[in-house]
């Protein structure tokens, strides 16, 4: 897991799927220490993108950065599946949708 410190220009990204938590200080911090992050710098390569639709938020709460409840923890969360599990499913199922919408678009072999 890491963040992004809006250096890089998201605009030409296809889209970006921002995994995060309330309980995750480092990304939290991270978009405190780059400016590039902040609402204020419109223009940023971030600011740009989020408005451009391109950046999915998937809350995983109460999910932290580091330690037993960190996202990639085989802990279990209250309601069944681990931390792990729950964040495997996150990743995984906007690659599954868009594979499945390319299949659907492409044409059948003669």
């Amino acid at each position: 897991m890491g963040f992004h410190n809006g250096a890089n220009d998201l605009t030409h990204a296809e889209h970006v799927h921002q995994l995060t938590s309330v309980s995750d200080r480092i990304e939290r911090v991270g978009t405190w220490i780059f400016p590039q992050r902040w609402r204020l710098f419109r223009r940023s390569g971030w600011n740009r993108a989020r408005r451009a639709g391109k950046v999915t938020v998937h809350r995983l709460d109460p999910a932290t950065h580091l330690g037993p409840r960190s996202y990639i923890s085989p802990d279990q969360l209250p309601e069944g599946p681990s931390h792990l599990d729950r964040t495997t499913g996150t990743v995984i199922a906007p690659i599954r949708a868009r594979h499945r919408a390319t299949a659907v678009t492409e044409d059948p072999l003669p």
